[in-house]
């Protein structure tokens, strides 16, 4: 690759100056070198690798602008071009590796040394690199060369660590792990400490067992009534052995197998590693602890999970326009700092919202009305936030609307009743004025009415001779 560099003829020449550069293995490494004030001249630059006696070039830049790499870093080492007009020919390793550790020069110009640095590689590695829990591991720090009268500290999680367990032998630091557990997994930081530089490496350590819940003990909320699943996972690669499940109620001085009505009676197909157990519904009976166990490579691992049952309990019935006292009781309220009442509602599409009410473990409600019907939930929460909720619904609105029916109804009946009441009275009252009418006609002709009675009669007794003479007639002709 051409470039030119326009300079001029005067050259400020630092120097040597002989420095430390640490930095962690996987990262960017820059290690500076200026020739002074911006050079006005062609200037060449070269960057060598001190090995004993031997120097092995990684970087170079002729005067007429020819740049050259080393064969070994040829892919990542550079020097930033818009860098050279302010006379800075700053080396730049990506992707550090430990061989990459040792004694830079930058030399310029008729063979005038500019800087001299140490590049200190800090590498953090674990033996072996996924440990088995329960197993022993170990935790290496490298630090590529060695420093002679550095301070070398482990910290876990931010957290320095006391020496007790390390050992330090040439050329690294290491930190011994009896037992794994989920205490030693996280973020392991090796802090080395020199006279004018400081450096640190951090690399996480994770563990195969079981991967949820991490903590040997853990603290589990359940809803009476409602589902929950107590986790047991192991990691994917891990074929647990004679897994099972046993319980200890609250009280009770030692564990026992989990009874059946707490085992799902259809599971669904689930991992080699998924060992949890899911309880289709909690009842206030099934606090206590619970302890998941198995077997791996000959260890056996297992997690305690303490159950925690929530209710919410009425003081008395609940009935329309009368005080309402609801209690959030808890099987074991230890961790538990605050409660919290939220009324939940639902629009016409069926959007739910929260309104906070009362951060009381009681609810009291003066009277009971519509405003007051539907969804209240009680949230208790500890120092880590909430730790879960249990949901009371009020029927009050189906009393509420149940009155209104009956009242309704009976408004109903009544005013059917009065109106066939009126209708009968009304039918009474035409049929006595008919008669009345009918009477005071027939009065008006008595002759007349004896004539037509007197007629039917005639009438009637004729047909009854008629009928006498028919009858007669056939016996006489026998």
């Amino acid at each position: 690759m051409l470039l030119f560099i326009l300079l001029g003829t005067a050259l400020s020449v630092t120097g040597a100056v002989c420095d430390d550069i640490v930095v962690e293995a996987g990262s960017l490494a820059v290690l500076p070198c200026t020739v002074g004030s911006p050079p006005q001249a062609a200037i060449s630059v070269q960057w060598v690798k001190t090995n004993g006696r031997s120097q092995n070039t990684v970087w170079r830049i002729q005067q007429s602008g020819l740049e050259f790499r080393g064969i070994e870093a040829v892919r990542r080492s550079w020097c930033p071009h818009n860098d050279f007009r302010k006379g800075s020919f700053n080396l730049h390793i990506e992707s550090v590796r430990p061989e990459d550790g040792g004694e830079y020069i930058c030399i310029a110009m008729r063979g005038k040394e500019v800087q001299r640095h140490v590049l200190r590689v800090i590498q953090v590695s674990f033996t072996p690199a996924v440990p088995l829990e329960g197993s022993s591991a170990k935790v290496t720090c490298n630090v590529t060369p060695w420093p002679e009268e550095a301070i070398v500290s482990w910290k876990l999680n931010g957290r320095p660590l006391s020496p007790q367990q390390t050992q330090s032998t040439m050329n690294k630091m290491e930190q011994k792990i009896t037992s794994m557990s989920p205490r030693e997994m996280g973020n392991w930081t090796c802090a080395v400490r020199l006279e004018k530089k400081d450096g640190e490496a951090t690399q996480y350590l994770s563990m195969q067992g079981i991967s949820r819940p991490l903590e040997e003990i853990t603290q589990v909320y359940g809803a009476v009534g409602s589902p929950i699943v107590l986790p047991c996972v192991y990691t994917e690669e891990l074929t647990p052995q004679n897994t099972g499940w046993q319980w200890k109620p609250n009280g009770a001085r030692s564990f026992q197998p989990v009874p059946p009505t707490l085992r799902p009676s259809a599971p669904s197909p689930r991992p080699q590693w998924d060992r949890s157990l899911r309880v289709e519904s909690v009842a206030a009976g099934d606090g206590g602890t619970y302890r998941c166990f198995g077997e791996v490579g000959g260890r056996r691992l297992q997690r305690q999970l303490l159950l925690v049952t929530a209710q919410v309990r009425s003081a008395a019935p609940v009935k329309p326009n009368a005080p309402v006292t609801l209690t959030c009781e808890l099987s074991d309220d230890t961790g538990v700092t605050g409660y919290e009442w939220v009324q939940v509602t639902y629009d016409s599409n069926g959007t739910q919202s929260a309104t906070p009410k009362q951060w009381t473990k009681t609810l009291r409600i003066p009277k009971m009305t519509e405003e007051h019907s539907g969804e209240w939930v009680c949230r208790y929460s500890g120092k880590q936030g909430i730790l879960g909720n249990v949901t009371y619904h009020f029927q009050v609105m189906s009393h509420l609307e149940g009155d209104k029916l009956e009242g309704s109804s009976s408004r109903g009946v009544m005013a059917t009743g009065l109106c066939f009441l009126v209708l009968l009275l009304l039918l009474i009252a035409l049929q006595v004025y008919r008669n009345h009418r009918r009477r005071k006609m027939a009065l008006q002709y008595p002759a007349l009415e004896t004539i037509v009675h007197t007629a039917s009669n005639a009438r009637e007794r004729k047909e009854r001779d008629r009928a006498r003479d028919k009858s007669a007639g056939p016996s006489n002709t026998n």
